[in-house]
Order: structure tokens, then C-alpha cells, then sequence
């Protein structure tokens, strides 16, 4: 705990010397009481750890806040906390029993001494400040009640049930109420709900001084600053947390990383719990976001975002009544995830929310994706209708109107917060992160999740130092003016002329106080989000250790410049307190109102130009983007030129307003402190038109902000579309050269295809004859293949085949099992146009056979045999029934090479189907030339035409894919695709021309292709 001072003062006993000396002769002595020894027992305590959050739920408003740690055994022991910092708090005890007593009873002061009562905003933020010296694990709870004055606010668009009783309208500030029994999105109601969290806290590196404002741990102070939010997520996590700890594993910074990455994994599923890389280490550093009310220092970033949709799911799964109240949601969820079992579980109760909570982050996300981007928005809520199961129109329209409210004003909010750039793109990205969550298969944290996590921290700390340069820098120039401030107050402030001068120094120097109370905000955030960085770098191993060290260096400079911002408004906030002082004294009250309404005046004039100016920047650049194109390469670079210098002269814009914002606020500031002195009309004047101009100026900043809102949306937008459009005309160049290569693809055609059904077909007619002819056959022309003879010895089903005409050799050996006939064959066959083609197979025929025995059985992989060809049949057979068995299916996978095609080909060839005379599937694997490529045939001879598919597959870096359909006599059809950021796209559209294809793609450029025959022998 913190450092303590234990007084040893057993007062009692020199008072009993004393006694004992001046009783000294007299007869009464054995009378006397024995003396009584007092002990006293003294503590002396800092408590400047400051813990704070949001309980979130949606917000949770006076909700009670329950503070204590975790002992060995699992159970909860309230720990000593105050409201306010306080540094040297003394506690003194007495006790007659003894000094350890003493000590005991000073000790339980400190905690006896907690706040009465601690309870949340309406915002459901708490703040509170431990004792310095306190470490381990701080288990706090947020509980609501319906018979209480706390309350729960609905965050949900598709609302979170009914009212027991209509509560009257009303439209008070925070407690908006239509009046209906439907508990709206925005509105509050009652519910008995607890949420927790457990956060681990450190031990103090260095004892703490008391401080009015508490940085974060690193920056020098031995100050430390925690955030611990409150939320479903950290709610479940806590349920593992507390179990394991009753089961005797202590709670750790390990423990809460395993708890949450568990959690996160869990409920979102891992490739959505990625979007929230930085909470993975400790899920009470974000999340705790209320659509209805969103905060300084909020986010609204896809984690986040992903996040929060799906917690207002589950409060909109609970405000429909089926699946138990949102207590035993979230009850039923935690006991789910430390099973390892939510999408997948073996629960009915907990299949049942799981299904209910994805249809409803579904409706979530779809509604809020087509409200924010305007796309897509009559399907999205036919869509939702349906799984609510809204039928009747009116009530659709009801339900669309109401819902679309609800995400504008989540838009109006996060604009007037400065979080609305990304968000159209967010909210799509999103959306298809929330089509499926959960997770049934791969959930533990392997190798590979563990390297994207790590990708996604390293993007966030690139962006956060950069941010944190930007600040650094408009910090120093503040420091800087407020140093050149005190060094002016501080030459002396004895005459009207030092004073006038200080005064209008410090007005001018105030006039930015608003800007520096922003960074204030975001730099707060920036220390909870590299928190999280750290501690999740930290939790993937000592193979991420350079970006954890990295991150914790980042989480310490932001802590400098978050100390130094605050600073920086306290030593503002002195200068104009030194002002006023001086201004008083010397009764220059109205002097200073003029020269600060002209200074004002001043300085909103130059913020309008400067304004005005931005915005014809703005009109101009913005020219070049509407006029932009990416229908080719050198268009789409110019078109990112265009939106990169677009989006930098909107960023001015943006900040230009602000500026003007400010100096309306400073100009409005002084009209009124001018209007309430001045008793003169002309002074008066002065103020009323500081004042009117300060309105036009006000005006002026909205309509240059939207201006610039709207610009940089389309910027941004036209820039992630060129960069697009560069990268994939940049694929194109390759996708070309691939189809340029298909003319060498020797094997991927009929002919080559043809052969080894053609084989196939003939070793399994042969065999049928051969069966008929009895036990052995030697030399025996075949008489459905004349050009064929063979020899067959039915018990060990071996069969060897030559044509006399083209020379060509096959040897099959067999073995029957169960319901199939496994064949190992090899030889050379020719194809239609000449080629001849080996197929390949070991020397010894039993390990050749034996080897696709077990690659039938599944034993080992088809690609480690050599060429097999697989017999199945309905019923189970033997080599006398085989003949008469119905045949379900062929399958064969051969070695094969092409010992004399034009380019050559050494690879696999399988072919599959439900009979080789009709329908068949040829897949071929391997090098023709110098290209490494997969083809996939397949050949249907059913019909009176044939009809072929062909996918041609190249690897290389694009993932070249061709895919062609035909039927015999038609004209070909099909794609020309590659791989673009991880997604396949269509690069061009595919055409039948004579002997060959005709390709036109993305770019309008249009390549004939000849000499191409995989098809049929005649194109």
C-alpha cells in the first residue's frame, strides 16, 4: 500500500511514572490502579493514482460506483479511495490492547474515510484516486437500479424495448422523451444492471507528490494515470478474471491480456477483433463509446466502431424480452466465452443469443452503413424488416423514419467532434466485418493472428507520432508566447503603460486557450490508445518486444506533451488571473475592455481574410477534383495529385475556420465585457458592432468549415480511388503479360484433357470385357478398341494395354476395397494432336498400388502418389461382382509429362466425375515452360454439345486467374481476374475470335490472342 508512518506513543506510561513518583510514603499506595499503557497508532497516505473511465452500457447515469482489490482466495476487500487528489492525509488511532491494534485501527481509517457514496455522470464517467502505494488488481463495479435514481440510456437504433409505464414527454436537456411506450434511441430508462472491470495496477516506481492534475506513468513524476472504461466486454472479461482467481491464478497484467484477448476473439470473432488491436492487451482502455451522446476524446474508428455496434445489438436483443434481460445477456455471454464456446456452443440458450445477436449487429450495422454513406438505404431496411419481422408499410416507414434520425444525429455528433472524415469508409468496412461474428473454428491466437495484430499496432503508432509532431510543435509556440507573457508581467506591472501593454499580451495569448484545451482532450485519448499499444505488444511475445519498447517510448512522449498542454492552460490561466489583478489596481477596467475589443476586432478581421482566402483556395483545387479521372494510369496519378493537393488546402481550410471560431469567441468575449463597463454611447457602439461583426464572423466559420468538411470527404474519396485505380492498372501490366503466357499452356486443353479420360474409358471397358473372358487374358485384341490389345489376370487385377497403331503402353494394377477399385496405372498415351504423354508411375507396381490405396483412404495426400485411378461403386463389391456393380464415381490424379507439346509439362493431373463418358472434372498442377500454373476442366459429354469450363490459375505475385465457358458450337465467354489488395477483380472481358480469344480490358484496350487451343482440338 502507500508508504506509512507508524508512531510508536505509549502516553500512558510516563503518566503513570509521574504518579507513581509524587505518591512516594503514603499509606494508600496499594490502593492505586495500575497504570493504563496507551497506545497510538498514526498513518500518513497520498492519494494521487488517479483511475478514471465511462460506464457504458449506453451510458450508465448515477449508476453506483463500487471500488475494491481481489485477495488470494477470489473475494473482493474494499480498497481506500478519494474523490480528489490529497497528498500527507493523516489518520490517528488509539488503543489500550496494543501497538498493533493501534496501528490496525489507523489503517481501517483510511478506508473508513472512502466517499459516502460515489456515483457516475450523466455521461457515466467516474473518476477517482487510489493511494499511491497501492498495487495489484482493482475490481470496480457499476451497478444501476430500478429503485434508485439511476438510469440506463438507450444507444440502440432499433430501441431497446417498452417502458413499464409511458413516462410523460419531455424534452429536457439529456432526458428526451417522446412520450410513447417505446423506450427510443437517445432515451433513458430504469433496469437493474451491473457492469465490471479489473484493471491491474502497477507498483509506483517513485513515491508521489499531490498534484491538482495526475499524468501518466513514465513521464518522470511517479504520477500515475489509469483508464479503466466499463463495458459488456470488460464486464465478461471480469467473470474470467474473478472465476480463476477463486480457482487460485492470480490476477496479472498477463491475466488481463489473456482475459481480454479471449473475450475480443470470442464475441467479435478474430479477424473484427484485429480492427481492435490496441484493446487486446486490456479491453478497458476503449470501447466505451454512447452513439447518443459521443464525447471529447471519443473515437470512431472501425474497432471501435465494431465494437460498439455490437454491444447496442445485445441491448436491443435484450429490449425484445425473448432472450432474458440484458443482466443475464451478458451473464449467459461471460460464461460462454471462458468456455471458449459462443457462435459454436453446445448451449441452447447461449446458440439461441448468438443467433439474435447476429441478426441484430446485422440490422446495426446495415442501417448505420446506409445512412452514413447514403447508399443502398430502401435494401438495408427491407433488409432489417424482415428480420424484425415489420410487415406492414406504414409501420416500415415509421420504423426507416425513426432509425434515420437516430444515425443523423450520431453523424451531427461526430462532425461537431471532428470524428466524421473516415466515417463513410468506416462504416462500410464495418459492415462486412459484422456479417459474421464470433468464432467457431481457429480461435486460439497463433503465429499469424498475432503477426497481423502487431501490423495493426505498427500502423497506429506511425499515425499517432505523427499527430504527436503536430502537437509538439503548436505546444512550443505556445510555451513560447506565454514564456515572452510572464517575462512582461514579471518586469514589472507598476504603471499604466507595463500594464496596458501586459494585458493586451495576455487577452491575445488567452485568445488560444481553447485550442490548447482541445489538445488537452486528444492527447488524453492518444494516452489511453499507446496504453493499449504498449500493453498489447507486450502480451504477442519477445519476438514483438522492439515495437512494445517503441510504444511505451511513444506512450511517454505523449505523456510529456499531455503534462506540458496542461501546463501550458494553467500558466495561461495564471497570467490572466495576474492581468485582472493588475488591471484592478490601477481601475484600468475600461482602458484594457477597448484595447481588447480593438485587439479583437484586429485579430477577427485577419482570421476572416485568412478565411476567405482558404476558401478560394479551396474553390480552386477543388475544380481539378471534380474534373478528375482514373480511367488509365497517367490519369488516376494525376487524379491522386489533384486529391492530395486538394485535401491539404481543405485541412487549411478546416483549421482557418477554427481559427476564425476562435476569434469570434475572443471577440464576443471582450464586446460583452466592453458592453457591461462602457457608459459612454460611442463605447457602446464599439461593442454592438464588435458584437454584430462577431455574428457575421460566426457565420462565416460554419459555412467555411462545411465547405471544408464537404471537400476533403470528396478528396479523400477521390484519392482512395486513384490510389486504387494506380494499383490496379499497375496489376494490369501483369495481368496482360499472364494472358500473353497462356499461349504456352500446353496441357490446359481438350486434346490433353481428352487423353486421359479417354484412357480411363478404355481401361475400364477393357477391364469390363476382359471380365467376360474369365480369370486370365494374354494378348487379346480388344473388341470395342481394335487398335488395342491386352492382357489381364483377373485375381491380381492387373491389365496391360498396347496400341499397335501409336505405340502407346499402359499397365494397371488393382486391389478391391469394400466399395471401390483402386487402380495404380502408368505408361504413355498420345493425345489427339500428337503429343505424347507419360504417365508416370513407380517402378515396383505393389508400392505404386499400395501408395493410392492409402491416398484413396486418406492416409497421405494424392500429390505424394504417383497415378491412380479410383472405381466407386453403390455397393460393396468383389472380382467376380465388380463387373455388374453400379458405378457411382471415377476419380484419378496422375504425374504426368508432355514429352514432345510445344512448351512441355511436368506436374499432376487429376480428373474426377460421375461417369468418364459424360460429365468430368481435370485439374492439372504444375510447370509448362517456365510457368507454374492450375488449370481446372471440366467436360460435360451428356448433351448432343459438349460443354467445357475452364479456370486457369498462374502463380504469381497477382494470382492470375482465367475463366472461360463455352458450349460446343458456341462462342466462348469469360473474365480475365487478378488479385488487388487482397481481392479479386475483373481485369478484362473474355471473347471467342478465330483461333484464339479476344480480350478488352479495364483500360479499353482490346488484345487479340491466337494460337490458342484449350478447348477443342479445332480452335
Amino acid at each position: 500500500m502507500a508508504k506509512r508512518i507508524i508512531k510508536f506513543t505509549p502516553i500512558a506510561a510516563s503518566v503513570a511514572l509521574t504518579l507513581g513518583l509524587t505518591g512516594c510514603g503514603s499509606d494508600n499506595n496499594n490502593n492505586k490502579p495500575d497504570p493504563v499503557t496507551v497506545y497510538k497508532g498514526e498513518v500518513s497516505t497520498n492519494f494521487n493514482t488517479q483511475v478514471s473511465g465511462k460506464a457504458v452500457k449506453g451510458s450508465l447515469k448515477n449508476a453506483v460506483v463500487t471500488v475494491s482489490t481481489i485477495n488470494e482466495a477470489g473475494g473482493s476487500v474494499l480498497v481506500a479511495y478519494r474523490l480528489e487528489a490529497a497528498s500527507d492525509a493523516s489518520y490517528t488511532a488509539e488503543s489500550t490492547t496494543s501497538q498493533a491494534d493501534a496501528d490496525a485501527k489507523a489503517l481501517a481509517l483510511v478506508t473508513a474515510a472512502n466517499p459516502a457514496e460515489t456515483m457516475t455522470s450523466t455521461t457515466g464517467a467516474y473518476n477517482i484516486y487510489l493511494e499511491d502505494g497501492f498495487s495489484g488488481p482493482l475490481y470496480i463495479t457499476v451497478s444501476t437500479s430500478k429503485e434508485d435514481d439511476s438510469m440506463v440510456k438507450c444507444d440502440s437504433f432499433t430501441g431497446c424495448g417498452s417502458y413499464d409505464e409511458v413516462p410523460a414527454a419531455s424534452e429536457e436537456a439529456g432526458m428526451i422523451n417522446n412520450g410513447d411506450i417505446a423506450i427510443d434511441f437517445g432515451e433513458w430508462y430504469k433496469d437493474d444492471l451491473e457492469l465490471q472491470v479489473v484493471k491491474f495496477i502497477k507498483a509506483s516506481v517513485a513515491p508521489a507528490s499531490a498534484r491538482g492534475i495526475n499524468f501518466a506513468e513514465g513521464n518522470g513524476t511517479g504520477v500515475q494515470q489509469y483508464f479503466a472504461n466499463v463495458t459488456l466486454y470488460t464486464s465478461i472479461a471480469a467473470k474470467m478474471l474473478l472465476d480463476a482467481a477463486k480457482d487460485g491464478s492470480a490476477v496479472s497484467d498477463e491475466a488481463v491480456a489473456a482475459a481480454s484477448l479471449k473475450t475480443l476473439i470470442q464475441v467479435l470473432g478474430p479477424d473484427t477483433a484485429i480492427k481492435a488491436a490496441s484493446l487486446l492487451g486490456d479491453i478497458s482502455l476503449g470501447g466505451a463509446v454512447d452513439f447518443s451522446d459521443i464525447g471529447e476524446g471519443d473515437s470512431l474508428d472501425a474497432g471501435t466502431l465494431a465494437l460498439v455496434q455490437t454491444a447496442v445489438s445485445l441491448q436491443s436483443v435484450a429490449g425484445a424480452g425473448a432472450n432474458g434481460s440484458l443482466k443475464e445477456l451478458i451473464a449467459s455471454l461471460s460464461a460462454a466465452v471462458k468456455e471458449g464456446k459462443v457462435s459454436n456452443s453446445d448451449n441452447e440458450i447461449v446458440q439461441k443469443i448468438a443467433a439474435e445477436l447476429q441478426k441484430a449487429v446485422e440490422n446495426t450495422s446495415l442501417i448505420f452503413a446506409a445512412v452514413v454513406t447514403g447508399e443502398g438505404i430502401d435494401e438495408a431496411f427491407a433488409k432489417v424488416a424482415e428480420n424484425l419481422g415489420i410487415t406492414d408499410a406504414d409501420e416500415i416507414a415509421k420504423f426507416k423514419n425513426k432509425t434515420t434520425k437516430a444515425v443523423e444525429d450520431v453523424q451531427a455528433k461526430a462532425k461537431e467532434k471532428g470524428l466524421d472524415k473516415d466515417l463513410k469508409e468506416t462504416a462500410k468496412e464495418v459492415k462486412k466485418a459484422l456479417e459474421k461474428i464470433g468464432c467457431e473454428d481457429n480461435c486460439d491466437a497463433g503465429d499469424d493472428l498475432m503477426a497481423k495484430v502487431a501490423a495493426e499496432l505498427e500502423l497506429q503508432v506511425t499515425a499517432t507520432t505523427a499527430a504527436l509532431a503536430t502537437s509538439t510543435d503548436s505546444i512550443a509556440v505556445g510555451v513560447a508566447e506565454l514564456t515572452k507573457v510572464k517575462t512582461l508581467g514579471d518586469a514589472g506591472l507598476e504603471t499604466t503603460e507595463q500594464v496596458l501593454a501586459y494585458s493586451a499580451d495576455v487577452f491575445t495569448l488567452s485568445g488560444n486557450k481553447a485550442e490548447y484545451s482541445q489538445l488537452q482532450v486528444e492527447l488524453s485519448a492518444a494516452l489511453a490508445l499507446t496504453q493499449g499499444i504498449a500493453t498489447t505488444a507486450a502480451s504477442l511475445g519477445e519476438q514483438y518486444k522492439q515495437l512494445a519498447d517503441r510504444a511505451n517510448v511513444l506512450s511517454s512522449a505523449v505523456a510529456t506533451q499531455l503534462e506540458a498542454v496542461t501546463t501550458l492552460i494553467f500558466g495561461i490561466d495564471a497570467e490572466v488571473s495576474r492581468s485582472d489583478g493588475a488591471v484592478k489596481e490601477l481601475g484600468l477596467d475600461l482602458n484594457v475592455a477597448k484595447s481588447n475589443a480593438t485587439i479583437a476586432s484586429n485579430n477577427l478581421d485577419a482570421a476572416d481574410s485568412a478565411a476567405m482566402i482558404a476558401q478560394s483556395d479551396l474553390a480552386i483545387a477543388m475544380i481539378t477534383v471534380a474534373a478528375a479521372t482514373i480511367d488509365n494510369k497517367a490519369n488516376a496519378e494525376l487524379a491522386l495529385l489533384s486529391a492530395q493537393t486538394a485535401i491539404s488546402v481543405a485541412t487549411e481550410t478546416r483549421e482557418k475556420a477554427a481559427e476564425l471560431a476562435n476569434a469570434v469567441v475572443q471577440a464576443e468575449v471582450a464586446a460583452a465585457a466592453l458592453m457591461d463597463i462602457a457608459s459612454e454611447t460611442s463605447d457602446k457602439d464599439i461593442a454592438a458592432n464588435l458584437s454584430a461583426a462577431a455574428k457575421l464572423s460566426a457565420t462565416l466559420a460554419t459555412s467555411v468549415r462545411n465547405e471544408g468538411d464537404t471537400a476533403l470527404t470528396s478528396a479523400t474519396s477521390l484519392e482512395s480511388d486513384a490510389q486504387t485505380a494506380i494499383t490496379t492498372f499497375t496489376v494490369l501490366v501483369d495481368v496482360k503479360a499472364g494472358t500473353e503466357s497462356v499461349r504456352n499452356v500446353t496441357l490446359v486443353t481438350k486434346s490433353g484433357g481428352r487423353a486421359l479420360f479417354d484412357t480411363a474409358e478404355v481401361i475400364y471397358d477393357v477391364l469390363t470385357e476382359a471380365w467376360d473372358l474369365g480369370d486370365d487374358a494374354t494378348d487379346v485384341v480388344s473388341t470395342r478398341y481394335p487398335n488395342w490389345t491386352y492382357s489381364f489376370d483377373k485375381d491380381a487385377l492387373g491389365l496391360d494395354l498396347v496400341n499397335s497403331e501409336t505405340g502407346e503402353q499402359v499397365n494397371v494394377n488393382g486391389s478391391i476395397n469394400n466399395k471401390a477399385i483402386v487402380f495404380a496405372f502408368g505408361g504413355m498415351i498420345e493425345t489427339v494432336d500428337g503429343a505424347m504423354v507419360h504417365i508416370e508411375r513407380l517402378d515396383d507396381m505393389g508400392d505404386a498400388l499400395q501408395y493410392c490405396i492409402d491416398a484413396n483412404n486418406g492416409t497421405i495426400a494424392k500429390d505424394l502418389s504417383d497415378s491412380c485411378l479410383v472405381i466407386n461403386f453403390e455397393e460393396e463389391v468383389s472380382s467376380d461382382t465388380a463387373v455388374d456393380g453400379k458405378v457411382l464415381s471415377v476419380d484419378g490424379w496422375s504425374r504426368v509429362e508432355i514429352v514432345d507439346g510445344d512448351a512441355g509439362f511436368i506436374g499432376t493431373l487429376s480428373i474426377s466425375g460421375a461417369d468418364v463418358t459424360e460429365l468430368g472434372m481435370i485439374t492439372a498442377s504444375g510447370v509448362t515452360g517456365d510457368i507454374d500454373f492450375t488449370a481446372m476442366l471440366s467436360v460435360d459429354w451428356a448433351n448432343e454439345n459438349d460443354n467445357y469450363a475452364v479456370e486457369l490459375q498462374l502463380h504469381n505475385s497477382i494470382g492470375y486467374a482465367l475463366s472461360l465457358m463455352v458450349e460446343e458450337g458456341d462462342e466462348v465467354m469469360g473474365s480475365v481476374d487478378a488479385n488487388v489488395a487482397g481481392t479479386m477483380m475483373k481485369f478484362g472481358t473474355v471473347t471467342e475470335i478465330t483461333n484464339g480469344i479476344s480480350v478488352e480490358y479495364i483500360d479499353g484496350e482490346v488484345i487479340d490472342y491466337t494460337d490458342i487451343s484449350f478447348l477443342d482440338s479445332s480452335k
